[in-house]
């Protein structure tokens, strides 16, 4: 996704840092909401950038509010995972805290970020391709403090 003015991020022209926040959104069959990448078809937790002046927390209520126009509440904290990997001879760093939420009402809003990401839903044990790899050792059984994960792909 495009950056925006207040986004937390770092570009050079070999490395990219970013401060990420995502959501473990669960429905009522217990299947997971994904982001699927529509260029790159790459799965993702639902989420996005952090923004200055904005704690991790506020920013993914926000981002659910822009991806799939609900509201949601951030129950606890799940992971602050550290996220390395390589992409076309560009190295990104991402700092990503991973929220478990839930939908606080049944209102819907307009999302403005819909155009651009795809949320589908899963089966927690289905999930062979998300990313980073490391969140696999948390979705299928969510520690109950949070922990700290580093991912390197």
């Amino acid at each position: 996704m495009a950056d925006e003015a207040k986004d937390i991020v770092l570009r050079g022209n070999q490395f990219s840092f970013k401060y990420r926040t995502t959501g473990i959104f669960i429905n009522a069959k217990g299947n997971i909401a994904i982001n699927v990448d529509p260029v790159t078809q790459q799965a993702g937790l639902p989420g996005g950038k952090v923004k200055y002046g904005e704690t991790s927390r506020e920013a993914i209520e926000r981002e659910f509010i822009e991806v799939m126009g609900i509201h949601v509440r951030a129950i606890r904290l799940i992971a602050v995972i550290e996220n390395l990997f390589n992409i076309d001879d560009q190295q990104y760093n991402e700092i990503m805290f991973t929220w478990l939420i839930e939908r606080v009402d049944q209102e819907q809003v307009f999302a403005k970020d819909s155009w651009e990401q795809c949320v589908t839903w899963r089966k927690i044990s289905e999930l062979p391709d998300i990313k980073p790899k490391i969140l696999q050792t948390v979705l299928c059984d969510l520690p109950t403090i949070p922990v700290h994960l580093i991912n390197r792909d």
